[in-house]
């Protein structure tokens, strides 16, 4: 059975979880963006990768240590959300997933501040979005398409994010230690749309 993304269901599950689990959930999502990032800066010369890696790589380590310096967290949200590249400045397919990975973990920051599940669901969402404006694109699907929003489900790249998805929530529920989720999601060979 095709997985889906459901926005209530998912927030319902992520509600259940404290703070570490949001913020593991979270991190799983944002780290398979930060290579599309890292492409689109490449491409276009353009953006401070370091930051972005800086941010997931404090959210990893508070996991381990739950110590933060709250004032490092707030600039490190601000200084993500000025590397945020603005689409129409650009004429690129990596524009928007360098901008949701930015947002990602501009977000990222915020949960490391105050456990928020909607925070959390605008993460896996930014990831989902990302597949789809990508995959509409690859696919050259036009807008008026009128199965537009099934392909796109069905696409194996959709699919392989929301299972991505479906199975961080479901280790993370099962009480995964923060260590073995720093080995099995941190800093991906590829992001989830295959840009490396």
């Amino acid at each position: 059975m095709p997985a889906r993304f459901d926005e209530n269901d998912l927030l319902k599950r992520l509600a259940k979880l404290d703070q570490k689990g949001l913020l593991t959930f979270a991190l799983s999502c944002a780290e398979r963006m930060l290579p599309s990032y890292q492409h689109f800066s490449r491409e276009h010369g353009w953006g401070n990768t370091s930051v972005l890696r800086k941010t997931l790589d404090l959210g990893w380590a508070w996991l381990e240590s739950g110590i933060v310096d709250k004032d490092s967290v707030a600039k490190l949200q601000e200084a993500c959300a000025n590397e945020a590249p603005h689409t129409e400045d650009f004429d690129s397919l990596y524009v928007s997933p360098a901008l949701d990975a930015a947002n990602a973990a501009a977000n990222v920051a915020k949960l490391l501040l105050r456990a928020d599940a909607e925070t959390t669901v605008e993460i896996a969402t930014f990831a989902r979005d990302t597949v789809d404006m990508y995959v509409q694109e690859l696919e050259k699907m036009p807008a008026n398409t009128l199965d537009l929003e099934e392909r796109i489900q069905l696409h194996p790249m959709m699919q392989r994010e929301l299972k991505n998805q479906q199975e961080a929530l479901s280790a993370i529920t099962a009480g995964i230690s923060p260590r073995d989720a720093s080995r099995r999601w941190r800093s991906p060979k590829r992001s989830n749309i295959d840009l490396s």
